[in-house]
């Protein structure tokens, strides 16, 4: 990523934070490639994390109830998503927005799990998304160098700002 896109997206996790209760999930299939990017990310960050993180590869709503059940404010997904950008870029998407990948089986369950996080929990439900480099992901690909290096970049920048979190 761009130093440019990095200070935006730095900003627009800032004003998600800062004094928040804050929950993430990973989501994927560690098996399919650039699919791992949420479930790889939290995986890295979920001993270091100040906050909840929950590894949930492809079923997030397994997870929802044990979310909601910490009344979170604000829940961050991490996921990859095919938004048209450039491989390895990372936006933050409100989790309605997020557009449908075929052939991901948890697309329904993530927006299904984002209107139950706000009912019970009265959660916002935010996507940070890493665009995959590869439009296949067969079982047993490997991540590809755009999505190992936003792993590593995301894995800096959410270290870095989920201190300023509320503590649970």
């Amino acid at each position: 990523m761009s130093a440019t896109e990095m200070e935006r997206l730095r900003g627009e996790l800032r004003g998600l934070i800062v004094g928040r209760r804050v929950v993430l999930m990973g989501v994927g299939n560690r098996l399919r490639g650039d699919d791992a990017f949420g479930v790889v990310l939290a995986e890295r960050i979920e001993d270091e994390a100040p906050v909840p993180v929950f590894v949930c590869h492809d079923l997030p709503e397994d997870y929802a109830v044990k979310a909601a059940d910490l009344r979170p404010e604000v829940v961050i997904v991490l996921d990859a998503a095919d938004f048209g950008g450039h491989p390895g870029e990372v936006r933050l998407i409100e989790a309605q927005d997020i557009p449908p990948t075929p052939g991901v089986t948890h697309r329904p369950s993530l927006e299904m799990m984002a209107r139950f996080l706000e009912l019970d929990a009265g959660a916002e439900t935010w996507v940070l998304s890493a665009q995959p480099a590869m439009k296949c992901v067969d079982l047993g690909t490997p991540l590809s160098e755009q999505i190992t290096g936003a792993i590593e970049q995301m894995r800096g920048l959410l270290l870095e700002l989920l201190p300023a979190a509320e503590s649970y």
